[in-house]
């Protein structure tokens, strides 16, 4: 398990598909709902100011949007972002960036705001 990084997105039992380790693959990021507003605020103020973008390492965001327009669906989207990575190395060093790794951060997240994280391959 990688340290410091959300338990779900690299539980050790979750297997990772065979594309996305010898990527490129895009990730999909859905941020369900806010779940603790004042985490949320906390969280973001990591998030947007202190984080690393994901093209200082080799990602290209190719969409963003906040909050997200929901075509279809139960539930709305607060936010949607999706990234193009040439390979599961530089998406790991994002995710597992110091920003996010700091004591906390991670449990922060999975209070402010209910995610998903999707792999697709990239074509």
């Amino acid at each position: 398990m990688v340290t410091g990084s959300v338990p779900t997105l690299f539980d050790d039992m979750r297997d990772v598909p065979e594309f996305v380790k010898c990527g490129p693959f895009l990730s999909v990021f859905v941020a369900h709902n806010i779940v603790d507003e004042k985490a949320y605020e906390a969280y973001q103020a990591i998030s947007d100011g202190d984080s690393l973008k994901p093209s200082h390492f080799g990602g290209e965001v190719l969409g963003f949007s906040k909050p997200a327009f929901r075509f279809v669906g139960p539930e709305e989207a607060h936010a949607v972002a999706v990234i193009r990575w040439p390979n599961f190395e530089t998406f790991t060093a994002w995710r597992t960036q110091p920003a996010y790794a700091a004591e906390g951060v991670s449990e922060l997240h999975a209070k402010a705001e209910r995610e998903s994280v999707y792999f697709l391959p990239s074509i």
